[in-house]
């Protein structure tokens, strides 16, 4: 499997924290099981873990939201 941002080959299937492209290093999403590309951070997900992956920035979204 090649990642669809760099192009690279290496992935590790685990569980991690993920940060988010926002510009905040503080944007991160905990615990992300999929395949973890090793060259760039991208994450890859299937289906049940990209619906609860998208409730938690959803969350982390609204929580911003009320803090401005």
């Amino acid at each position: 499997m090649k990642c669809p941002t760099c192009g690279a080959d290496a992935f590790v299937y685990d569980t991690r924290d993920v940060q988010l492209n926002t510009g905040n290093p503080d944007d991160i999403i905990e615990d992300v099981k999929g395949s973890h590309c090793l060259a760039c951070g991208e994450v890859i997900v299937d289906m049940s873990e990209a619906d609860s992956f998208m409730r938690k920035v959803s969350a982390l979204e609204a929580a911003a939201a009320h803090n401005h």
